[in-house]
């Protein structure tokens, strides 16, 4: 599926300002990175189903949801029923990186809290092929939404509907993903090379494995291969634009150092 002639660039007010949303004409390894995982995932869905996914990270700016968008869209591409699910209540971002430029008052805590109804909250994106449910109004109590019972029936509900359902969440530094993670069949952690410390990465862990999650694999984003001091040969390289997609964990407690 074509999503567009050219790349497109979308920026907001963070450290991480672009977002390149695959397309085509995206760069070649880019485009592999992300058919890699979606590969990983299929395969890995052969004895245990993955279809409710969280994504998060160890701390703020590390890449999480321009992943999950961009693995969405990559899921879709092999024509599967995909919805993203902003479920960072906290500070939602994919309204702006998908460019959806209205007042966004209906989505999941709307839905959550019994406001609007499912099918008045969720968009579909015509030239990305995914449906997408924002955030909607930003709670006070984004957790106890999160790992409420009406949560777990909306995932129940979609899970039924969809073929994968992404959801973007907060940094796993606040229980929110963990909490979710509960009513989902796993979670990807996002982790930026050479920005959050291995301490970090190692709390993000725990927090998630506390709470019951399965973490089914790692992404390190924005790899740049002279930096990696520490290879493998279980982890898929794409030393040109700077995307990891691996098994296990991502880090070896023995060798890694923090930054």
């Amino acid at each position: 599926m074509k999503i567009s002639k050219t790349s497109k660039y979308l920026k907001r007010k963070h450290p991480v300002d672009k977002l390149e949303i695959i397309s085509a004409d995206s760069p070649f390894v880019y485009l592999e990175a992300y058919k890699s995982l979606r590969t990983n995932l299929n395969f890995m869905s052969l004895n245990n189903e993955y279809k409710k996914i969280v994504v998060t990270s160890a701390i703020p700016g590390e890449g999480k949801t321009s992943v999950a968008i961009n693995l969405a869209i990559s899921l879709a591409e092999n024509a599967s029923r995909v919805l993203l699910l902003d479920c960072d209540l906290r500070k939602p971002m994919i309204q702006h990186y998908l460019e959806i430029n209205r007042v966004i008052t209906k989505g999941i805590s709307s839905v959550l809290g019994g406001t609007s109804k499912l099918q008045e909250s969720a968009y579909h994106m015509k030239n990305l092929n995914i449906d997408v449910m924002l955030s909607g109004t930003i709670p006070p109590n984004p957790v106890e939404l999160l790992g409420s019972y009406r949560m777990a029936e909306l995932l129940e509900y979609l899970d039924e509907n969809y073929d994968y359902v992404i959801c973007d969440t907060p940094p796993a530094i606040v229980t929110d993903a963990a909490v979710l993670s509960q009513h989902c069949d796993g979670a990807l952690l996002v982790i930026k090379q050479k920005y959050s410390t291995f301490e970090q990465v190692k709390t993000a862990k725990k927090n998630l494995e506390a709470a019951g999650t399965n973490i089914i694999g790692t992404v390190l984003n924005q790899y740049n291969a002279e930096m990696d001091t520490n290879k493998s040969n279980s982890y898929y390289y794409y030393d040109n634009y700077g995307y990891r997609y691996g098994y296990g964990y991502g880090y070896n407690g023995e060798k890694q150092t923090n930054d």
